[in-house]
């Protein structure tokens, strides 16, 4: 058998050529960063859609449907650059909306949060 250079570690080993980790451990902490660093943009949107639906959850549990300014989301972590769709209500308003919550601009950079109800099938 030919000595042979882990991919992960870099400790040489003995094994057949085309072996490329020297133990399973090697190749699934190789595997996992390589996933990981592929995956690192889905975990960063996720984890700020996470924060936007969070500020929005506990913001309309206080003030329901009344206006608020859009600083006090903002002072909270939340980013209007992220959510997951726009609604287009029936009676012409515009919502952006993130998950089952969103909300629409109002005057003086107010926002109104509403909650629509969602039927999971």
């Amino acid at each position: 058998m030919k000595a042979v250079i882990c991919e992960n570690c870099n400790e040489e080993f003995k094994g057949r050529s085309n072996k490329k980790f020297c133990s399973s451990s090697c190749k699934n902490q190789f595997h996992n960063q390589r996933n990981k660093e592929k995956n690192a943009l889905f975990t960063a949107l996720n984890r700020q859609l996470q924060r936007n639906y969070s500020v929005l959850n506990q913001t309309f549990d206080i003030y329901r449907s009344s206006p608020v300014k859009l600083e006090v989301l903002e002072k909270q972590g939340f980013s209007t650059d992220y959510h997951t769709h726009n609604f287009n209500a029936p009676d012409g308003s515009r919502y952006v909306m993130v998950y089952d919550l969103g909300y629409k601009h109002s005057y003086d950079n107010q926002v109104q949060i509403v909650q629509m109800e969602v039927e999971l099938n």
